[in-house]
């Protein structure tokens, strides 16, 4: 398959399925961006799940080429539509076929459709602003001033992290249910006391990189925390 964006090759992955069954989903490590069939991202077994969750942690480095505005199903050539949707709380975006042949999606926002971004509360925001200054919206890549702003003036983005708590119980959920032991929507137990929970972790990582040269983005570097809560849990 071609990438809707950039014209390259896109990567088939084939995933487990609910009750037994097979799906292939199609991946661009240049865009970060996923191609759906219809109604794939809804089978997709606890096992799979957990191995596109790996698969975004291992290409959180990579340089990221930008979606581009016009983009075509690459089943029917069709324009694909923005479309905006939102998950609990929290808003997210994927382009779709109106034939109904699938969804392109970045890895990102199947992030957020899990209801694994959230925004900082207030007193998140006044610990980040002690330690960093400015920061790049994890939306669009915009500057935001934390002294000024919580919210992107360019897009309206608010400052979002990964809910390292939420992923923690939530991998632990679907390690479980992948080996049987559990269904998937099961009750999620607890974190353990050494998993990330708050933004001391994402602060700890910040200061880590040091990033002097460019702004950090906290998404960016919360998928470097994901690898490693990825890495304790197998």
């Amino acid at each position: 398959m071609i990438c809707p964006s950039c014209s390259a090759d896109m990567t088939p992955l084939e995933l487990g399925a609910r009750l037994g069954s097979r799906l292939d989903i199609d991946l661009c490590p240049a865009c970060r961006a996923i191609w759906f069939d219809r109604y794939e991202d809804l089978k997709m077994a606890p096992a799979a799940t957990l191995r596109v969750f790996g698969i975004i942690s291992e290409q959180s480095s990579a340089p990221v080429t930008p979606l581009s505005g016009a983009l075509r199903c690459p089943r029917c050539q069709g324009r694909l539509l923005l479309t905006h949707d939102i998950q609990r709380t929290t808003p997210f975006r994927y382009w779709r076929c109106d034939a109904g042949h699938g969804r392109l999606m970045a890895y990102i926002d199947f992030l957020r459709e899990k209801d694994f971004v959230r925004p900082l509360t207030s007193q998140q925001l006044d610990e980040l602003r002690q330690n960093v200054q400015t920061i790049n919206c994890s939306n669009c890549g915009a500057a935001i001033d934390l002294a000024k702003d919580s919210v992107c003036a360019h897009c309206g983005s608010a400052v979002s992290m990964l809910d390292l708590k939420q992923m923690a119980r939530t991998i632990g959920q679907l390690q479980t249910s992948a080996a049987g032991q559990a269904p998937a929507d099961a009750a999620l137990p607890g974190p353990s006391s050494h998993e990330p929970t708050d933004i001391a972790a994402l602060m700890q990582a910040l200061k880590a990189e040091e990033r002097a040269s460019s702004a950090p983005n906290l998404i960016e570097t919360g998928f470097g925390l994901l690898a490693d809560l990825l890495r304790k849990r197998f």
